[in-house]
């Protein structure tokens, strides 16, 4: 409202599913509409039309095809997002394919990045990089 920042999209949706810290998880998740949050451990893929939130203390392990992703944790596998956002805590290693990225300062990526999804055209594809203060 009055000179606020827009928050990211994710956080305007209910979170339905947490995976809890000390929690494993092993075998492949299908997520839907809502929110998923991941404070434990996942080994397994996950897809759906939800959106993901991978916790500080979350980590997975296989490939992600969800709506939007932002990362705190870590993530090791490939992603496919509308749109992705590695925080300073967080840490990707693997191949994204998204329509929008953004990269906080202190944040790790490491792999090869293809912006804009099958179909759409490339110029559509938008990248922030943020510096902290």
């Amino acid at each position: 409202m009055f000179g606020r920042k827009k928050e990211p999209e994710v956080s305007s949706q209910e979170v339905r599913t947490i995976l809890g810290p000390g929690c494993l998880f092993e075998g492949n998740l299908t997520i839907s509409e809502g929110l998923t949050r991941i404070d434990g451990e996942v080994i397994g893929n996950i897809k759906g039309s939800g959106g993901l939130i991978i916790g500080e203390m979350g980590s997975v392990k296989g490939d992600l095809s969800v709506e939007n992703v932002v990362v705190y944790g870590k993530v090791n596998g490939n992603i496919r997002a509308r749109s992705l956002e590695i925080r300073a805590s967080g840490r990707v290693d693997g191949d994204v394919q998204v329509q929008e990225l953004m990269v906080e300062k202190g944040a790790i990526y490491n792999g090869k990045c293809s912006m804009g999804v099958e179909g759409s055209e490339v110029g559509e594809a938008v990248l922030k990089i943020y510096h902290s203060p």
